[in-house]
C-alpha cells in the first residue's frame, strides 16, 4: 500500500466490496478497537497509516476516535469509506508534524515494506510523548503460501519478531496477541498442500460467512481476558515514551 510494488492497486476495489460483510474484515477491524480502547479511548486522534479504502477508519471513527487516513495510492483513496480525513503519503515519510496523534495504526502494512523499522520511525515521530501504536500482521512462518507471494507480502511474523521490531523502532511494547486462532489448522493444511490457488481470497460461501463471523465474535470475547495460543495474525500494541 505504501511504496512501488508493495500493493497491487488493481485489487483495492474488489477488497473493498469485500470489507463491509466479510468475515475476517469484520472481526479484525473490532479486535483492533478491543485493543486500542484499552489504552487510548475516544475521542483521541488517530492515524491509520497505509489505510487503503479506509474499513478500519470509517469503522473508528463511527465508534468516536477522530481518524485521518493516510494512504499512498489514489485508487483506494477515490473510492474510500467515508466518515474520516484521508490524505496521500507515504508510510516511509509521513506528511505530519511531530506529536501530532495519539495513537497511530498500521493494519497489515509492515508486512509489505522491505524496512519495517523506518515506517514504525515514522510512527514514533508523529505519536504524542504516551501515544500508542498498534499493528496488525500475518502470524507463522509455517503458514507461508502462494496467498502470501501474490499478496506481495515479505514476511509473516512470530510474536518474538513483532516484538523485536517495535522495539528497534523505539517503542515500549504492550501487548502482542494471536487472532483468528479457528484458522490456523485449516490454513497450515491447505496451504500446505496446494502451490497455487484462486486470487480472489474473498469469495465465501454465504451461510459460511455467517457461521465464520459468529465463531470469531466468540474467539475475540474470549482472547479479551484469556490470549489465544495460536493464531493466523498477529495484533500488537507499544507506547512512545512520555519522555520522548
Amino acid at each position: 500500500m505504501l511504496s512501488d510494488q508493495t500493493f497491487d492497486p488493481s485489487k483495492f476495489k474488489k477488497i473493498k466490496k469485500a470489507e463491509k460483510e466479510h468475515f475476517w474484515f469484520v472481526a479484525r477491524r473490532k479486535w483492533i478497537f478491543d485493543r486500542i480502547r484499552q489504552f487510548c479511548v475516544p475521542p483521541a486522534d488517530f492515524l491509520e497509516v497505509g489505510c487503503g479504502t479506509g474499513n478500519v477508519s470509517s469503522f473508528l471513527a463511527k465508534v468516536g476516535y477522530v481518524v485521518t487516513g493516510c494512504e499512498l495510492y489514489e485508487e483506494a483513496i477515490k473510492i474510500a469509506w467515508q466518515g474520516f480525513k484521508i490524505m496521500k503519503g507515504d508510510a516511509n515519510s509521513l506528511p505530519f508534524e511531530n506529536q501530532s496523534f495519539d495513537i497511530v495504526g498500521l493494519f497489515d502494512v509492515i508486512e509489505h515494506l522491505d524496512d519495517p523499522v523506518i515506517a514504525l520511525k515514522e510512527a514514533l515521530r508523529v505519536l504524542k510523548p504516551g501515544g500508542i501504536v498498534s499493528v496488525t500482521v500475518p502470524a507463522r512462518k509455517e503458514l507461508w503460501s502462494y496467498y502470501d507471494e501474490i499478496s506481495l507480502h515479505r514476511r509473516r511474523y512470530t510474536k518474538e519478531s513483532l516484538s523485536c521490531i517495535l522495539q528497534e523502532a523505539g517503542f515500549s511494547v504492550l501487548k502482542i496477541n494471536y487472532m483468528f486462532m479457528a484458522l490456523y489448522l485449516p490454513m497450515k493444511y491447505l496451504r500446505g498442500n496446494q502451490k497455487h490457488g484462486s486470487a480472489d481470497q474473498f469469495n465465501i460461501n454465504p451461510l459460511v460467512n455467517v457461521l465464520l463471523k459468529r465463531l470469531f465474535e466468540m474467539e475475540r470475547h474470549i482472547s479479551g481476558f484469556l490470549p489465544l495460543p495460536i493464531g493466523t495474525s498477529l495484533i500488537g500494541v507499544a507506547r512512545k515514551d512520555i519522555r520522548d
